[in-house]
């Protein structure tokens, strides 16, 4: 534990070294406000903002940026580039633009510009971008007038506002010239910044002043600092402004020194998932008895861990969907926590004196992940199931998802509903319609296949909240929580807003 501790202030010192000799730049002495945000990673793509829909990475786009839509604190879809939308028929809906919105180059935004995001996301030279395999159901973009786009869908898409948050807007002229990669090096786009310099540890932005929502710093700054205890203490020490992707023990740590803190949660749920097959449901043989299914979820106090390790600042899962998520269920009652249930489901299962699992996950993807793995293995062990929980890398679990190549019977995974903020999103991956699907319910199906296409919006909900309840009571998985997002700010920093994964930089302060 010594060394552990002294090796993460030597890391501390070295980022720390590195952000102060930033900080020495000619920059300051112009007198300008630079705001610096410290991140654990850039994004590998740097800003084809089409790559990914994930973290860390769109907290870095959302500086550049502006997709068509947006998705608020409620989980509804709002204006943003387009500021109404009209469903003509079942493949056909109408976006009006706003206006007197210029590009960082100082050229106006027109429907020109959507429509050049459509020939790129439509493309074979797209095949492999997360945003354009999202968007598949798009055939056409067309520019009706200036500030008049048409979208022709593949299939019925009622919903289709809720994709449009990544549908970003980029400027065609030099998107056209550039290509994909030329332009992820120079990207022109409406957000409050625009790119001046990109290094392998850091970019530097300056302000669009003409952005139709302009910043209220004159630079940002947003480096890598992979250790969170780094982060932390760059902010106390005023050589970073903004850490994100902390823990509640350092934010605490930064409020406790005169910053603050700001927390959010994410349309997201942590859950432990048991592993199965397209042909099978649960591989394992104690997970083929629901009442051990239900056992393991009800063995778990969840209030106790969000409590305990997260700070009380989410709240315990009922479903597999966050509750700022379009389906959600409002109707099921919370898991209860109840051990000596626990054991006599396991007792009328076969299992009286318990058994061994392995549980694959990561550590570093959500805030205090390692404890709540060691919390969560100790309640199983206090009603004689032994979880052996190993740590895998965030490539390996990719891997995993993209290929079925899972050899335990349950790993920790996100139940993640961004960017479109609604059930069937995380249902891409769990559930039939994956090709290496890890829970795979036949009797699910109907019900996912006709709430993709039901344009009637209290028949649409209502088909969401079903799939919702026949998640729950199948108990997949051991539904967690929701999950939360820490970040620190140093004193006189103040407005940090995060929604959906977006960053409102244009709101952040610097005084």
């Amino acid at each position: 534990m010594k060394f552990i501790r002294t090796a993460l202030i030597a890391l501390a010192t070295v980022a720390t070294v590195t952000i102060v000799a930033m900080a020495a730049s000619p920059r300051i002495a112009q007198a300008e406000t630079v705001l610096r945000v410290g991140t654990n990673a850039l994004p590998p793509s740097l800003f084809n903002p089409f790559a990914n829909t994930g973290l860390p990475y769109v907290y870095t786009w959302s500086a550049v940026f502006d997709g068509l839509t947006v998705i608020d604190e409620h989980g509804d879809v709002q204006p943003w580039l387009a500021t109404s939308w009209t469903n003509v028929d079942p493949l056909t809906w109408r976006f009006e633009l706003r206006r007197d919105v210029v590009f960082s180059d100082g050229t106006p935004m027109t429907a020109d510009a959507v429509v050049a995001t459509s020939e790129y996301i439509t493309s074979p030279g797209a095949t492999r971008d997360v945003v354009a395999r999202m968007m598949s159901f798009i055939e056409t973009v067309r520019a009706v007038d200036d500030y008049t786009v048409e979208f022709k869908t593949k299939v019925p898409t009622p919903l289709l506002p809720r994709f449009l948050p990544q549908y970003y807007v980029v400027q065609p002229e030099k998107f056209r010239a550039l290509g994909i990669e030329g332009f992820a090096r120079a990207p022109v786009a409406t957000g409050p910044f625009a790119v001046e310099d990109i290094a392998a540890n850091r970019v530097v932005f300056k302000a669009h002043t003409s952005s139709w929502r302009a910043p209220k710093v004159d630079k940002l700054e947003i480096l890598i600092v992979p250790d969170a205890g780094a982060r932390r203490m760059s902010v106390q020490s005023g050589q970073l402004d903004i850490a994100l992707n902390l823990g509640p023990e350092e934010t605490a740590s930064i409020a406790g020194t005169g910053g603050s803190y700001v927390t959010w949660r994410d349309a997201a749920i942590w859950a432990y998932q048991f592993n199965g097959t397209k042909d099978e449901r649960f591989t394992f043989a104690p997970f083929k008895d629901i009442r051990v299914r239900e056992a393991l979820n009800i063995a778990v106090d969840r209030v106790a861990i969000i409590d305990a390790l997260l700070d009380g600042k989410t709240v315990p899962a009922t479903q597999p969907a966050a509750d700022n998520v379009y389906g959600f269920n409002p109707d099921l009652p919370p898991i209860p926590y109840d051990a000596e249930r626990a054991k006599r489901l396991l007792a009328e299962a076969g299992y009286k004196n318990g058994f061994d699992f392995v549980i694959e996950a990561t550590v570093g993807s959500s805030a205090a992940d390692a404890a709540v793995h060691q919390a969560v293995a100790q309640y199983l062990a206090a009603v004689g199931v032994r979880a052996d929980v190993q740590v895998i890398t965030a490539n390996q679990l990719i891997r995993n998802v993209v290929e079925g190549t899972w050899q335990v019977p349950a790993f920790g995974i996100h139940y993640n509903f961004e960017p479109t903020a609604e059930v069937l999103r995380a249902l891409d991956t769990a559930s039939c319609l994956w090709a290496y699907p890890w829970y795979c319910n036949p009797d699910v199906m109907p019900l996912i296949e006709q709430a993709a296409v039901e344009f009637d919006p209290a028949r649409n909900l209502k088909l969401r909240q079903d799939i919702m309840a026949a998640y729950r009571w199948d108990w997949p998985g051991i539904y967690m929580y929701q999950a939360v997002r820490f970040a620190g700010l140093r004193k006189g920093v103040s407005g940090l807003r995060v929604v959906n994964n977006f960053i409102y930089f244009d709101e952040i302060e610097k005084r």
